[in-house]
């Protein structure tokens, strides 16, 4: 968007920041299944008009039926994918939304979160499933971060993930989107950062002076 102050790529997501508002949207490729699905279906729609004279009526029915229910779905996931969005934080409402998916088109609230109910933002580790012993090594060795809400009451809110190849430069940059996406929701609610994230030869991957403020950034140990 032209009003995007910064796009921090996530997980199948990023996070749009604007001056007074957040938007975790789909990325931009997330449109192409949608049209697919679409085609397809008008395809189907052009193919029942212009031989609806010559095809048995069981024909007809058996080549419409999968334009009716590809239409529908596909037309719901092209506006969320261009519209819609799963989190959305607001400075003048003062509060966090998180919003129903594809089918409720980003618009039906799931949970809203008045900033004053906040704890603070956690950058933590995300596991991507154990490995089978003995079984075969895995294809690619990955790194991945969540990026949670926690609530005064304890309550805990997923908004989006970073994966990255456990890599030097690689994993250091993952991990720098994902407090970088927790820094701009904090600081917009006036709330802080706590990296609970285990961190290599215990040298945080970025230090807590790099906050943006009024957002702070806070290091614990991991557990175990």
């Amino acid at each position: 968007m032209s009003d995007a102050l910064k796009r921090i790529p996530l997980d199948r997501r990023v996070l749009v920041v604007r001056e007074n508002r957040i938007d975790l949207r789909p990325e931009r490729g997330a449109v192409l299944f949608p049209l697919v699905g679409l085609t397809i279906a008008l395809v189907l729609f052009a193919i029942v008009a212009s031989l609806s004279s010559s095809l048995s009526a069981n024909v007809l029915a058996i080549i419409l039926l999968p334009g009716l229910l590809l239409a529908p779905f596909s037309a719901m996931g092209l506006v969320y994918s261009v519209i819609g969005a799963s989190v959305v934080v607001e400075r003048k409402k003062s509060s966090i939304r998180f919003q129903q998916g594809v089918l409720g088109l980003g618009i039906g609230t799931m949970e809203l979160v008045p900033f004053w109910k906040i704890e603070h933002l956690a950058v933590e580790d995300f596991p991507l499933g154990d490995i089978t012993p003995g079984g075969p090594p895995p294809i690619l060795d990955l790194r991945a971060w969540d990026i949670v809400l926690v609530k005064k009451s304890g309550k805990r809110l997923s908004i989006g993930q970073v994966v990255a190849a456990n890599t030097a430069d690689l994993i250091d940059e993952g991990f720098g989107r994902a407090l970088d996406a927790a820094e701009a929701i904090a600081a917009m609610a006036e709330s802080t950062v706590v990296i609970t994230a285990a961190l290599d030869d215990g040298e945080p991957m970025r230090t807590a002076e790099a906050a943006a403020e009024p957002a702070k950034s806070q290091t614990e140990p991991a557990a175990g």
